[in-house]
């Protein structure tokens, strides 16, 4: 391949990574529903082309799950025994939305008559392609990035569930100079959530209460953990008496209590 031939491709290669990064989704992640069985409930997937020409996108339907290393799963129906994904059909798998443009795809959820107590979901995937044009050119360098959102749709009984979130592991780590509590939590309730972890020190000598440090708020879904992290790097090295608890915006909350021992390393 010339180099000329080379910076082509190159240069197609940009060009699609900015089309594709070019379709927004502009009304949320996670919509979340209160549901009664034999209701029907109806939403819509808000999608926003910001580029000058137009764009296709598919959309289509997955389970999920994750864990605390970060990891995200999306998978084939049938292995979540908390999936609504038979539940909810779209008006629309494929869309072509004009330069400069938003389009609405709506969606619908059929509640079965008799449904589990607690938290239900799955996703659905919003993923720009490319126009199909066939053919059997197979020559040179083919690179595609796919940039794709992830929509949950989270449908929660009416009839009251189960609130636990467990404490699966408190560990402290020093990563890239900072002191960081890294809380490992998992929900094995069987309501979804959304979760804010703190640690309230006191001095171990004197009682002193040193303050109260949080994490960032996030989502957590029933089956599922997800890892907060809270920056102590303000805090003097010493020993430390602690309170850490996991607080839903139900006001649930979850308590452990620890030694913790800070250090300059």
């Amino acid at each position: 391949m010339t180099f000329k031939k080379l910076l082509f491709f190159i240069g197609l290669f940009f060009i699609s990574v900015n089309l594709f990064a070019s379709i927004i989704v502009t009304n949320g992640l996670t919509h979340s529903y209160k549901v009664k069985g034999g209701t029907v409930q109806k939403g819509v997937i808000s999608i926003q082309n910001t580029a000058d020409v137009s764009q296709n996108v598919k959309l289509y339907q997955q389970d999920y799950k994750y864990n605390t290393s970060g990891a995200s799963f999306y998978e084939d129906y049938g292995k979540n025994e908390r999936s609504n994904l038979k539940w909810i059909r779209l008006n629309s798998n494929l869309v072509k939305i004009d330069a400069k443009s938003k389009t609405n795809v709506s969606y619908e959820i059929t509640v079965p008559d008799n449904i589990i107590i607690g938290s239900t979901w799955s996703v659905i995937m919003v993923e720009p392609v490319d126009d199909i044009v066939p053919t059997n050119d197979k020559r040179g360098v083919q690179l595609k990035s796919v940039i794709r959102y992830s929509i949950q749709i989270i449908t929660t009984n009416e009839e009251a569930g189960e609130s636990l979130l467990k404490f699966d592991a408190v560990n402290l780590n020093n990563r890239d100079g900072k002191s960081l509590l890294d809380v490992a939590v998992s929900n094995q309730g069987s309501l979804f959530h959304y979760v804010e972890v703190s640690i309230e020190l006191f001095d171990s000598e004197n009682g002193k209460n040193m303050g109260v440090f949080k994490s960032d708020k996030m989502s957590l879904l029933p089956t599922n953990s997800k890892l907060f992290v809270i920056d102590l790097s303000s805090m003097p090295p010493g020993s430390y008496t602690a309170s850490i608890l996991a607080n839903t915006t139900e006001d649930n909350v979850f308590g452990l209590n620890i030694e913790l021992n800070l250090s300059n390393e």
